[in-house]
This record gives C-alpha cells, structure tokens and sequence, in this order.
C-alpha cells in the first residue's frame, strides 16, 4: 500500500470522501471552505431550466403547428378566429419566453407561469372551437397532472382555478344556452346528461390537481429526507476528523493498533487514514515489510463497509499484475479486526504530482496511460470494473529506481457478473465519471476507459474535463456537455485530439474497445502516424458532438452557473471532486416528471 505521511492525514480522508457511494444528491461543494446552504430544489432548477427551454419551444412550435391545423379544419369562424388569436399570442409568449431565458441564470418561475397562464387561454379556446366534450381535453387533463406535479403550490391552485373555470364555465354556459355551442365536436344528449359529464369532468381535473399537489408534497418530502441525510453525514464526517484529531494528538506516526500483531503481521508506524481505513507499515514475520489496511474503528458494526473492504480484498487478491497493488493476505473471515496486507508502495499519487506540475507533454502522458491501461485491462479481462479511477487513485511507485504506475482503491468495484452493493445507487467520483455512469446506466469495462481519457484530458490540459462545482451541475456536464476543445487549452496536436474525442464519446459505443486501444491509439499520435480510420472516427463524432457543445441538451449554448456553497463542504485543496448525499435521484425523478407530461400539451 502507498506510504504516505500521517500528516497527510486529512487530505486522506477527503480523497476517500470525494466519492459518491448511495444515491446522489445536490450537495455543493466548493474546493477548501465550508459555505452556505444549497437545497436540492435550487440544484434541480438548473436542470429545470433547460428542459423548460426545451418545453417552450416545443410549445410555441405546436402553436404554430395547431394554428395550421386549424386553418385547415375550417369550422365555425367566430370560434376559429378566437382560437387562432390564441394560439398566436401561446407562440409569441412562448418564443419569448425561449429569447429571454437561454442562460439557466435567467430561470424564473414567474416567466414559466406566465407562458403557462397564456397556454392556459389557448386551451379555453380550444374548448370552444374543438367542443367541450371532444378529446382535446384529455390533452389539457394529462398536462395540467404534469404542472400540478411540479409547479410551486400558490401557482399550482391558481392554475387548477383556471382550468376548472375555462372548461366547467364554459360548458356551463353552453348547457345553460348563454353561450352558443360553435364546437367541431357536439353531444346529442339531453342536458342532463351533458352536465353530468361536464360535472365528472371537473372532477377529473380537481382529481389530477389533488395528485399533482400530492407528488408536489412528496418531493419536498425527498427534500426534507435530503437535508436530514446531509445533517448525518456532517457530523459523520464531523466525529470522523474529532477521531483523527484525536490520534493526531498521540503524536506523529502513531495510531490505534500501532505496537499490536494482526495475524503474522507486527503493525508499525501509521501511514495515512482514510473514511474507510487506517493504513499502517507492518513487519511480515515472515520476512519483509508490507503495508497493512484496517477498516475504521466506527465502520466495524457497518454491514456494507465490511462488505466493500471484503470486496477489494477479493478483486485485488485475484489480480497479480505489475500495475495494480499486490495483496499479500486477507484477514480470516472469524477475525474481529479486518485487514488487508499489501506490499508497501513508496511515492506519490498522481493528484500530488499534478499539484506539483499541472500540465504534461505527450511524451510524458503516454507512459503513464500505457502503465495504467494494462493494469485495467487485467482487471477487467478478470471481469473487474473499478467504477472510481481518479487522479487520487492512481499511484507513482519508486520500485528498484523506477517508477511503476499502481492502481489503487478497488472499494467500490464490482465485478461484471454480480450486481453491486448499492443496487442503483450512483458510485463514483462526478468528475470522472462516464455518462452511462452519471445516469445509473448498466456499466462495462468502457466507463473505466472514459475516466482515463479524463485523467489523460487533465494532464495534457492542466484542467479538469468537467469544471468543479455543484454536483449535480458537475453530473449534468458529464451527461450533456463535451469538454472545451484541447488545443484551445494547452499545446495538443490534432491526432492527440482525435484520440481524446473518441476516448471521451458520450457513448460507449463510440469508445475504444479496451484501455489498450486507447494507450495504443495515443501512442500513434504522439507519434503522429494515427490510422487514418481512427481520425475519420474521431471526426464522426466531433462532427455530431463539436467540442464545448451540449448536442444532448439543446442546441443554445450551455453556460454554468455560478457555484453554490454548501454547509457541510468537506475541506480540500483537490477542486476536482465534489461528494453528494440522498435526495437527488428520486427529486429529479419527481420534478422532470412535470416537464414530460407538459409537453403533453399542444394549446
């Protein structure tokens, strides 16, 4: 295991921290400081913004659209003058709305109710020129659930008011004979009959409102869950570092089982401590010195935890490679203290060497990919996928003078036939996650390929691929935006390019096949005699996804917002990662819920 000075201690403990083990949430993190409160309401926003983007000119395009329509149909005049008026004023309200807020900074709820509101008028006079009883108000019952569901109460009531009062007024007034029935589509039924429909109707839409307003409830719910998980994890995190200070306080290179024996092992000095372990050089009686992994004193009565440090002692102790650190035993299942010796690694991790030296030349980045695809290539050809490679996680061993890269922290690996310890929760550092990774897709040895063409992208560029920030900002620009163009950044060719855009596809059917083909292909372009069909590839899919664009998520373009602060921001100096609580994945679910059934609605 790597030596590396309890001094060192606390940066350890944040690296282990950085991850995302259990469903995601919108904590936000912001390198070295701890900050202000960000709900995962006010995070889900940002991707609010752009869906709404997205609705309203969907919105203004099927005004246009029924306008047509309605043009064609004929019908009776007075009323298709009224609707056509009114889908006219949807389309400009609509594209207005589109002109006005295409940077999620210029989101407002006010604006989206007042596009809304005049969708609403155009459903009024879609009552009165299709017929109160034709279908098209079952397009306005499935969109007004969609609204309900999403939108703020006050306006969600305002709007229930609204749609109560254009269809049950209107179809009052006909059945009373006030207003003269000039639909496409009319009952022939006596007017008891209509006004018992009209009246089950009405209950329809009170209905969809009342579960709208339900869901609504729900999500805050999620919320309120949210804040409690972040409170927990704070002072989780709070008694974590109390413990460290605690040992700290003992003196340096001491720690809780230094001076004791685990198995054949005498344990030593402590090495550096981490979320879910200390690490400590030991003495193998048998001869040599080794490093050993304890897991955390407060983890011990932990099922899961225990399970993960099991797990990578299964994955490492299966993988005898040069590029991946050597276990050298496991501590018995009956142990009440579990362990995992390792040999002893003497160096630095890849994320303190690029505090060192930020940028690389090519011919300095291509070793370290080369080292590093053939220890994931082992791993995953034993049906490994690590799920969290990281600058942090990869680590620069001194072994007889040389260097030889190792992988490290196989604690969140899964193996590709079993299914992981989290079920469908979201594992992995945002940063360096793959898209498929991002949106709880099914995972293969390619999303370990994703990550290193992101470390690749940090050493050539001197700058992380996806900008710090909120994590569910940072997971968003995983899923929807391809990283600025390279070239414009630093000094990388355009081969080098090219084999970064095929490495950094958003699908992983547009990726490499393995680690290897990626150091390969980086290796011919270093030496700029890249196949001319891996240029034409890689110009395929720039061709579909330009660098700096969003082709996922709008064709506007995609603009960050300002970071967010957060209460219990872990401090760091490492701005790449970010760590996220519960919440996020079922309040997304609850809030993009609005925005598909909306789009339901065509005026």
């Amino acid at each position: 295991m790597a030596e590396r000075p309890a001094a060192s201690a606390d940066k350890t403990v944040v690296d282990n921290q950085a991850s995302i083990v259990g469903p995601a949430s919108s904590a936000s993190i912001e390198s070295g400081s701890i900050e202000s409160a960000v709900t995962p309401e006010q995070a889900l926003l940002l991707f609010e913004a752009k869906r709404v983007w997205v609705y309203a000119l969907g919105l203004a395009i099927a005004s246009i659209g029924g306008f047509g329509l309605a043009l064609g149909i004929g019908g009776d005049p007075l009323a298709q003058q009224l609707h056509l008026a009114a889908l006219a004023a949807t389309a400009i309200a609509s594209f207005a709305y589109v002109a006005t807020t295409r940077r999620p900074a210029d989101y407002r709820r006010l604006k989206v109710t007042a596009f809304v509101y005049v969708g609403l008028i155009a459903n009024a006079s879609g009552y009165y020129y299709y017929g109160v009883f034709s279908a098209y108000a079952g397009i306005v019952t499935v969109s007004a659930y969609g609204f309900y569901s999403g939108g703020g109460k006050d306006t969600t009531r305002g709007a229930m008011v609204a749609s109560v009062l254009g269809h049950g007024g209107l179809g009052a007034a006909q059945i009373a004979g006030w207003i003269e029935d000039r639909g496409l589509v009319q009952l022939d039924l006596p007017d008891g009959w209509k006004l018992a429909i009209l009246i089950v109707f009405q209950l329809i839409l009170v209905g969809a409102g009342a579960a709208g307003l339900y869901a609504y409830r729900t999500m805050q719910e999620v919320t309120a869950h949210d804040h409690a998980q972040r409170a927990l994890a704070v002072r989780d995190v709070q008694l974590a570092e109390a413990h460290e200070a605690e040992r700290a306080a003992r003196g340096p290179g001491e720690g809780r089982y230094t001076g004791n024996t685990l198995g054949r092992f005498k344990i030593g000095a402590i090495l550096g401590r981490g979320a879910m372990g200390e690490v400590y050089a030991a003495e193998d009686d048998r001869g040599g010195s080794c490093a050993v992994k304890v897991l955390a004193a407060h983890l011990l009565g932990n099922d899961d935890a225990l399970k993960r440090f099991q797990r990578e002692a299964r994955v490492i102790g299966n993988l005898d490679v040069p590029n991946i650190v050597r276990m050298i035993e496991v501590s018995p299942a009956s142990s009440p203290i579990p362990f995992l010796a390792m040999e002893r690694l003497i160096g630095k991790d890849l994320g303190a060497l690029i505090k060192e030296r930020a940028v690389r030349d090519i011919g300095d980045v291509v070793p370290i990919v080369r080292a590093i695809a053939a220890g994931l290539d082992a791993a995953h050809d034993a049906g490994v996928i690590h799920r969290d490679l990281k600058p942090a996680n990869l680590f620069a061993a001194i072994v007889d003078g040389n260097v030889t890269w190792k992988i490290l922290d196989f604690g969140v690996s899964k193996h590709s036939d079993d299914a992981t310890l989290t079920g469908a929760a979201l594992i992995g550092t945002p940063g360096y996650m793959a898209p498929e990774q991002a949106k709880g897709e099914a995972l293969d040895r390619r999303c370990d390929l994703y990550a290193l063409a992101v470390v690749c992208y940090r050493l050539l560029t001197g700058r992380p691929a996806v900008v710090p920030g909120d994590a569910p900002a940072m997971i968003h620009e995983v899923v929807y935006r391809v990283p600025p163009q390279p070239s414009a950044i630093a000094k990388v060719s355009p081969q080098v390019e090219a084999v970064l855009a095929i490495g950094l596809a958003k699908s992983p059917d547009d990726r490499f096949a393995t680690a290897g083909e990626f150091a390969v292909a980086l290796a011919e372009a270093a030496a700029n005699v890249l196949p001319e069909p891996i240029a034409e590839r890689a110009d395929e899919i720039l061709r579909r996804a330009p660098w700096g664009s969003s082709p996922a998520a709008g064709s506007h373009p995609a603009r960050r917002p300002a970071p967010r602060r957060c209460p219990f921001a872990i401090a760091r100096d490492d701005a790449d990662h970010v760590s996220a609580c519960d919440g996020l994945t079922k309040t997304t679910r609850v809030r993009s819920f609005f925005l598909l059934c909306a789009s339901a609605a065509l005026c």
